[in-house]
């Protein structure tokens, strides 16, 4: 395996590196490995190498507590749980909403009611000749047409 050497490597770039990815430049990207074998030879450099190398030892030493067994049944219960109540908000919203629209046209159907026929609706009379319709009165038109006739 070749590596390529992707340009100098400069002291920031070479701390910045170590403290990314460790002090074993092996786990370095591979474009970069050959540039800070060549930096760290020339400038004695291992002095960053060794206090990144003693981060990732004491990182190494992490362990992780054993999990117990009923965290995965608790994970579903809970899981479960919340899924029934997010499918009645989601299916008990639809209900509410259709009762919803249809209070709305309830509404809508009594307010065109009484502003198209207030006759309907109030007390007071109107006297007609025979010639008005709910949409207002056709008057003189029908005279013609009578008289036609």
């Amino acid at each position: 395996m070749v590596e390529h050497i992707a340009g100098p490597m400069s002291s920031e770039r070479f701390a910045d590196m170590a403290d990314a990815y460790g002090g074993d430049i092996s786990r370095w990207p591979q474009a970069e490995r050959a540039a800070a074998r060549e930096y760290a030879a020339q400038n004695n450099a291992y002095d960053v190498l060794d206090r990144a190398a003693d981060l990732d030892a004491l990182l190494d030493t992490y362990t992780l507590k054993p999990v117990s067994a009923r965290l995965g049944s608790q994970i579903v219960g809970q899981l479960s749980r919340r899924s029934r109540i997010r499918n009645w908000f989601r299916f008990g919203s639809a209900g509410i909403g259709l009762v919803g629209v249809g209070l709305a046209g309830a509404f809508a159907g009594s307010v065109a009611i009484a502003v198209l026929a207030p006759s309907l609706t109030s007390e007071a009379t109107v006297v007609s000749e025979g010639t008005s319709t709910m949409f207002g009165d056709i008057g003189s038109d029908v005279t013609i047409t009578q008289e036609s006739q």
